[in-house]
């Protein structure tokens, strides 16, 4: 990444509605060349540029040093515009992006491509969009934009499911769930290992990015027990997100399909905490450990978390008043069927 000074130097590509009024200075073009432009778009390209009109202004420089020799390299901003067109004209794979750039001539003036790079050069710099963030940076910049000044009353925490046709690094078998352990004393000549301190615990005084590298991120088998108590197994990740009353997302996280949704609680109460002003963290009963509540408690916010039914609980009951307060989690349930039904592309 290279400053604001150097991107300069180097020539960096000016949003769409740069490019357009510079277009109208030089030409001396009187009416509105964006109207004349869009004229011949379809519904769907006009809501793709209104949307590009959001993001570019919160998008972070994404703009890498030409490395030594060799031919000059493909402009990141054209590339980070067609990674946006993928997820919202719901193209499944590289090759059919590519495809798409190369026979929709509206699309193709609408990312800025001059030549459509190879598939190579796409999945090479979606690599380096990865590893810099570039698409959480520019979810956060978003969300501290939208709410400066605002406080949320509630902010619902679920994960959901992600399908992925890679290969896993772990097998189906590593995440069948573990069967009890037989209480009460070690055998004579047993020894048992002594008791790590749990990731939780340690969470708490990590930061949020160190906390998430710890967790698997690449393509893993995971398993979950469905509302009939029956073991679901899926090949892919978890997307884990953070909505507002509204159904918002302020933080989103992407881990293996084998992380448990508790470990991923903590890192993300500290990201949405860093962006927004909340007052009551709503989550499921898989989320429910002491270190989680205590945290949250801390921070002088109202953790009101679903109680694990399958522990010996000696708790009180949940009150009424926060039990139907608790009912504003489906906000959470309703985005994450919202991102499958619309964003994401068809099996």
């Amino acid at each position: 990444m290279i400053s604001k000074k150097n991107q300069k130097k180097k020539g960096a590509m000016k949003s769409i509605t740069q490019i357009i009024g510079d277009a109208q200075i030089l030409l001396g073009i009187s009416f509105d060349l964006q109207d004349a432009f869009e004229e011949y778009l379809t519904d769907d390209h006009r809501a793709f540029l209104a949307m590009l009109r959001v993001l570019e202004e919160h998008l972070p420089p994404v703009q890498c040093i030409q490395s030594g020799r060799g031919r000059k390299r493909a402009e990141d901003t054209p590339i980070i515009r067609a990674f946006f067109a993928k997820a919202f004209f719901r193209i499944t794979t590289t090759s059919g992006l590519i495809q798409r750039l190369k026979s929709d001539s509206s699309l193709r003036q609408i990312c800025g491509f001059r030549a459509v790079p190879s598939a190579a050069t796409f999945s090479r710099r979606q690599d380096i969009f990865a590893r810099h963030h570039i698409m959480e940076q520019t979810l956060y910049r978003m969300v501290r934009d939208y709410h400066e000044g605002l406080i949320v009353g509630h902010v619902s925490r679920d994960s959901t499911a992600i399908s992925a046709r890679e290969k896993p690094v772990n097998k189906k078998k590593d995440v069948k769930p573990a069967q009890p352990r037989k209480r009460g004393r070690p055998k004579k000549g047993e020894t048992r290992a002594v008791k790590k301190q749990r990731r939780l615990a340690r969470q708490r005084s990590m930061t949020s990015g160190k906390a998430l590298k710890e967790l698997d991120s690449a393509c893993t088998w995971g398993c979950k027990r469905n509302s009939q108590g029956n073991v679901q197994f899926w090949k892919g990740y978890k997307l884990h997100l953070d909505v507002t009353d509204l159904g918002i997302p302020v933080t989103a996280v992407v881990t293996g399909a084998n992380v448990h949704d508790s470990q991923v609680a903590i890192p993300m109460e500290k990201l949405t905490q860093r962006n927004i002003t909340h007052l009551y963290s709503l989550m499921d009963a898989g989320y429910d450990a002491a270190e989680i509540f205590d945290y949250i408690s801390a921070t002088g916010r109202v953790a009101l978390i679903d109680r694990n039914k399958r522990r010996n609980d000696t708790r009180p009951p949940i009150d009424p008043a926060s039990r139907a307060r608790f009912r504003i989690r489906s906000t959470v349930e309703r985005s994450n069927a919202h991102l499958k039904d619309w964003l994401l592309p068809d099996k």
